[in-house]
C-alpha cells in the first residue's frame, strides 16, 4: 500500500482507510483511557500498521481494518490523522 497515496487523499479529505463511523469512534475515545488500554501493547500497534501497509490495496486494508479490536484500530486512526496532521503543518507555506 502507498502511505503516500493515502496520505495525498487525506489531505484532500478523502480518508481511503476508514468509513466515518471508525473516525467518529476513534476520536471519541477517552485519551487517558486509550492511553491505559494500549499500555504494555505497542508491539501489537507495530504489528497492525505494518501488516496494514503490507497489503496490496486499499479493500484489503479497510477489511483488514475491521478485523482488529476496537481499540488497536482507534489507535492506528489517530496515528494516521497525527500523519496527516505533520503532512498538512509541512505543507502550509509561510507568511510573511
Amino acid at each position: 500500500m502507498d502511505t503516500d497515496q493515502l496520505l495525498e487523499f487525506g489531505v484532500q479529505g478523502i480518508h481511503l482507510l476508514f468509513d466515518r463511523e471508525t473516525i467518529a469512534e476513534a476520536f471519541g475515545q477517552d485519551a487517558d483511557r486509550l492511553r491505559e488500554a494500549i499500555s504494555g501493547r505497542s508491539e501489537e500497534v507495530h504489528f497492525a500498521i505494518q501488516a496494514l501497509l503490507s497489503l496490496p490495496s486499499v479493500e484489503e486494508g479497510r477489511r483488514f481494518m475491521t478485523e482488529l479490536s476496537p481499540t488497536i484500530r482507534s489507535v492506528v486512526v489517530l496515528l494516521y490523522f497525527e500523519l496527516l496532521d505533520g503532512r498538512l503543518r509541512h505543507a502550509e507555506p509561510l507568511l510573511h
